[in-house]
């Protein structure tokens, strides 16, 4: 009888078995066929991404042989009820980087499928594994089975559905700029705190009389010489 562990399984041998035929046929060194004198070498279709190391494709081969040793082990102790108490996720935790040199995955949405094509059938039998309805009960049982699929969803370009994704990170609420000035005031009355403009009184006369002679300066009476 087929369980969730067996179709992981299942899965991820064929996840193996497609990466070895891609790194055998990315190491194949190419056809070359001689005419005479002239050579032809066969093409290769370009590729569109970066080609990763051979220690990479190491990696991620031992990576999903542990994640179906570990679901396989989550899975028998959910049913014996033997499960270890799971702690909620955080979500946004930061996670410091490794100083040690080490090779590095990818993880950008689809990456092992749109490199390797034989890694289609066993994308299809994850969507289906994430549609069955015990696969759900199972994962709200034991988070920790969440913690192994969203990578490998990740990896094959299978959108996760929403009770397999983390919780958003909250953002955090900006303090509210201080306004020493306050409200503005209503446009027909003035701010309470300023003193009201007096109003408007008739200049002296003594003003009206400099500001005509400025404006209208006096002409010189004399004769000619």
């Amino acid at each position: 009888m087929s369980t969730i562990a067996t179709t992981i399984a299942t899965i991820v041998r064929q996840l193996h078995t497609a990466i070895g035929v891609f790194v055998a046929r990315e190491a194949r060194p190419r056809h070359i066929v001689w005419l005479g004198t002239r050579a032809f070498a066969e093409l290769r279709p370009p590729q569109r991404l970066p080609a990763l190391p051979q220690p990479a494709w190491a990696l991620l081969r031992h990576r999903l042989a542990h994640l179906a040793e570990r679901f396989q082990a989550l899975f028998d102790r959910w049913q014996s009820n033997t499960l270890p108490i799971a702690r909620p996720p955080r979500p946004g935790r930061v996670r410091r980087p490794d100083p040690r040199p080490t090779v590095g995955l990818p993880r950008a949405s689809g990456w092992v499928a749109r490199r390797i094509p034989e890694a289609a059938p066993p994308a299809s039998f994850l969507l289906s594994l994430l549609q069955n309805p015990d696969t759900r009960t199972f994962v709200q049982a034991a988070p920790q089975a969440a913690r192994l699929l969203r990578p490998l969803c990740r990896a094959l370009g299978i959108p996760q559905p929403d009770w397999l994704r983390l919780p958003s990170r909250p953002r955090a609420s900006r303090p509210a700029a201080a306004n020493p000035i306050g409200p503005p005031p209503p446009p027909d009355q003035s701010p309470p705190d300023q003193p009201t403009r007096p109003p408007d009184r008739p200049l002296p006369s003594y003003v009206r009389a400099a500001a005509r002679a400025w404006r209208d300066p006096p002409r010189l009476r004399g004769k000619p010489t």
